[in-house]
């Protein structure tokens, strides 16, 4: 890790199987400055002449991380550059500015999953009729149970429904929905998996994702101009409470939306094993060291059920965590966070088909190198943890 802070520049490693890490510099006085003032358990100084960094010492994990915190609690500046001016001098100043003109127009050459648009999604880019299209979210917690808002004076009939609204100029579907659920729910929830299917309105045609949130994460009381309250529910409730509306179209438009939303889990609720969720578990970033390989294996609705729930161990036995996101299943070692599958799906007229996956290749985080045996690997993965798993 390169560190560049207002009184100094650092490279941190870990060197062999040391339990300590190596902080290195180019100046003594900078090692000097991060003792003094933010970590002062960090060793002597030492020289290293001829290399790359001629001072270094060393430190715990554990007391760098501390002082890292104090050092972000003391940025108090508005201008990185013109502050390295003012502590470090002109021409550290100018060193610094060279770093970061080389990075100015550096590309997003390592992208993070966000699809947009219609990527994986069961549905036409355009809708066949002439109503407007509607995005919305069946918001889950993880064990099944059901996210409902009251609908503020019972506006056209409804009484309980679920967040859904317009798309806004530029939004995509994803956008759409995200944003009305935040907005009518108060919540950032996470996508699922898009719902199958339209639902006619008396002036939308609506889509739906099915939205994970922790059980915690909404405020029952959130109300504003359109919602009245929240509540969670099972399925049995959420239909009495859809029951309510007499809007007679928007009360049958919503059971199906239930109905084919439930028809997502793995089983009824409550569920036995809680959906996965990426906050459940330790997971690092799936490096760009990776092989693609593409894939054609198909899983029906059922199989897609238990794969969209994935997998959190609960014992030291169990090597893997496992959480799926809007089209991508995520398999991470457990003792260390490590990605090493990332699953891509998309749908078919079957179910769903895995028709791409990405294999860690970095040679310190995985040691593999035997692709048909990553491939028999994740097969056993999804077969018995995932789809037979308890």
């Amino acid at each position: 890790m390169w560190l560049f802070t207002k009184f100094g520049f650092f490279s941190v490693v870990s060197k062999d199987d040391d339990d300590q890490l190596t902080v290195r510099s180019r100046t003594k006085g900078d090692l000097d400055r991060l003792r003094n003032h933010y970590l002062p358990s960090l060793s002597p100084s030492r020289a290293h002449e001829g290399t790359d960094y001629p001072w270094r010492a060393t430190t715990s994990p554990t007391a760098l991380g501390e002082a890292m915190r104090d050092i972000a609690q003391d940025i108090d500046y508005a201008n990185f550059k013109d502050e390295i001016a003012f502590s470090l001098g002109k021409d550290r100043a100018k060193r610094y500015g060279k770093i970061w003109s080389a990075l100015y127009d550096m590309p997003d050459d390592l992208n993070e999953l966000h699809p947009e648009g219609f990527e994986g999604l069961p549905w036409q880019q355009s809708a066949v009729t002439g109503k407007a299209m509607a995005y919305g979210g069946v918001v889950i917690d993880p064990n099944g149970y059901l996210l409902m808002r009251e609908v503020k004076n019972h506006f056209d009939g409804y009484v309980w429904t679920f967040a859904k609204g317009r798309q806004d100029k530029g939004e995509s579907p994803r956008q759409t929905a995200l944003r009305e659920v935040r907005e009518e729910m108060g919540i950032d929830a996470t996508i699922l998996s898009a719902i199958p299917g339209e639902f006619a309105g008396g002036t939308t045609i609506t889509r739906f994702f099915l939205m994970l949130t922790d059980r915690g994460a909404p405020d029952l009381t959130f109300g504003n101009r359109e919602t009245e309250r929240l509540i969670w529910a099972t399925p049995e409730e959420a239909k009495r409470l859809i029951a309510q509306s007499t809007n007679s179209k928007g009360r049958q438009r919503d059971l199906a939306i239930l109905q084919t939303a439930l028809a997502l889990l793995p089983a009824e609720p409550p569920l036995k094993r809680a959906m996965a969720h990426r906050t459940d578990w330790q997971s690092k970033f799936m490096p760009a060291a990776r092989l693609m390989v593409p894939l054609e294996t198909r899983y029906s609705l059922q199989e897609m059920a238990t794969i969209i729930r994935g997998f959190v161990p609960t014992a030291i036995e169990e090597k893997w965590f496992i959480f799926y996101e809007d089209g991508v299943l995520h398999c991470h070692r457990s003792w260390t966070g490590i990605c090493i599958f990332r699953v891509h799906f998309k749908p078919c007229d079957s179910g769903w088909q895995a028709w791409q996956v990405q294999i860690n290749r970095h040679p310190g985080q995985y040691t593999a190198t035997d692709e048909r045996e990553d491939l028999a690997l994740l097969d056993s993965i999804i077969e018995h943890l995932l789809i037979h798993g308890s």
